[in-house]
This record gives structure tokens, sequence and C-alpha cells, in this order.
């Protein structure tokens, strides 16, 4: 009697732990796929957009082209007295930090666009330096370049980067993109009494109050924020959708992780068989 009672029960113990974690592993799987993180990179949603504190003292970016944390002027500037010399050295990093490898189209263009306002003299002797933006991968500079931006409001730096082999792969541990801006400018002090200008560097973030497509944030936008569209600081990426990655990044090839729950069927299986024995045993005593 032994035997009938305890087989059953082990093989119901066994199927209903099947059933469980199978229907387990396919609830994970469907709210991993609803779950889109927006701040990460995609083919689709492939803008790093650039935001920061009003001292742009952090700046940062992700690929959502909205954040709470940004400044609600939607730019961040530093600004100088009389003749003193205005250093700028911002390194907007990638927040949150990269979470998967992703490839870019070789032969295809990265397109940066920063909006500025700048006022002082770079060529001053020894001190100051003309504007260099470079594209950042981590600590890294993967490429950078020097403008002669001048001086003026509403100054657009357009920049195009070539797609080489080397900027293909963009490694998830390493390559967090980014974007640093280095400048240094000195004010001028007036003449006979006069008043002189000072050195002031702004750079304007992404933002809603510069934005055709997105209403503006009545309550944060005014004259001085109100700008045209152009005046949203981002880099676009030329992503490769998933399925070419994985053919360049040798990826699409790897072997799919054991069916969930068969090593438990296996064991209960065992169990089953143990039960079956154990009744065996007990009804021959």
């Amino acid at each position: 009697m032994r035997r009938t009672t305890l087989v059953p029960a082990a093989l119901t113990l066994a199927l209903l732990m099947l059933t469980s974690s199978a229907v387990t592993a396919g609830g994970d799987v469907t709210v991993m796929q609803s779950a889109v993180n927006t701040e990460q990179p995609t083919a689709e949603n492939n803008t790093f957009n650039i935001f920061g504190r009003p001292n742009a003292e952090p700046c940062w970016g992700h690929f959502n082209n909205t954040d709470a944390d940004n400044a609600n002027n939607g730019y961040g500037e530093k600004k100088g007295s009389g003749s003193s010399v205005v250093s700028i050295d911002w390194h907007c990093r990638m927040d949150p930090v990269l979470q998967d490898t992703f490839a870019l189209k070789e032969g295809e263009n990265i397109e940066v666009h920063l909006a500025l306002d700048i006022a002082g003299d770079a060529n001053c002797q020894g001190q100051c330096e003309n504007l260099n933006v470079s594209l950042m991968r981590g600590s890294v500079e993967a490429v950078t370049q020097e403008f002669n931006a001048g001086e003026g409001e509403s100054l657009m730096i357009d920049w195009v980067i070539p797609v080489t082999p080397d900027l293909v792969p963009w490694n998830r541990t390493d390559d967090n993109p980014g974007i640093k801006i280095t400048w240094a400018g000195q004010g001028s002090s007036g003449f006979l009494g006069l008043s002189g200008q000072p050195a002031e560097f702004r750079l304007y973030y992404t933002h809603p109050c510069h934005s055709d497509t997105t209403p503006p944030q009545e309550a944060n936008c005014n004259s001085d924020t109100e700008k045209p569209a152009n005046h949203n600081s981002s880099v676009t990426f030329p992503i490769l959708n998933q399925t070419e990655a994985d053919d360049i990044l040798n990826t699409g090839g790897v072997e799919e992780e054991e069916t969930p729950g068969f090593g438990a069927v296996v064991g209960l299986g065992g169990l089953a068989a143990a039960a079956w024995m154990r009744g065996g045993r007990e009804e021959d005593e």
C-alpha cells in the first residue's frame, strides 16, 4: 500500500514544480522584454542627450530626451569678473552607465551638435585656449577636434565624425560614451573707466524650452531660456540593430541556455524513482 501512495505523490510534486518553473521563467522573460530602458542606446534610440546642473558640474548624458535633474534654465555656465580668465573642463559622462555592448555602422557618421554662448578672448598668452571637444569612450578621448569658435551668442558647433573600424564596437565595461569640452578665455577690464566684458562660457542642454516638438514647461521657461530647437546639445550615433551588431561582434552564435526547469525535472524524476524503490523495500519488509 505504501508504494502506491508515495509514487503518485512524488510524481504530482514533480509535475507541480515543473509547471511552476515554466510559468515563472515565461513570466520573467515577458517582464524583461517589456521593461525597455529608454536611457540606453538602441538602433531606434540613438541620440545621446546632454544634461547638467546650472554650473555644469556635473553634466551628464543618456539616450532619453528628458531628465528630472536637469537645470531648470536649460544650460550650464561659468562666469568670470573683470579681466580674469575662465577655464572650462567639463566631461559629460553617460549616466546611467552603459548596460550592453553596441556597435556602430562603419562608414556612417557620428554627429555632434553643441549650442554655446561664449564671451572672452581665447588668444591670451599662456592661459587661454580655443574650444576643444572630445568624443569620450570611458576615460579615453577617442577623437578630439579644436574649434576656433570665437565669441558671441548662439554659437553652433556641428562636428561630423566618420565611423572608422576602431569606432565600431562600444564595450559596456570600458566604453561609456560621453563628451568632454575644454576652453579658456580672458575677459576685458574696460578702457578709461568704461565697463569691460567678463569672460563667460555657457553650454545649452537638451531641454523642452529649446524644442519645436515638446511644449515648453511654462513654469521654467522665460525670455532667457526659450530658444530654437537647435539649442539642444546632443550626439547622434549610427547604431546597428541587434542582429547586425551580433554578426560584427561575433555574439550571434552563442548557444542558448538550458531550458528552464530541465534540471528540476531530472532531479524530481530521481525523487519519484527513489520513492518507488523505498515503497518496494518497505512492502517487502
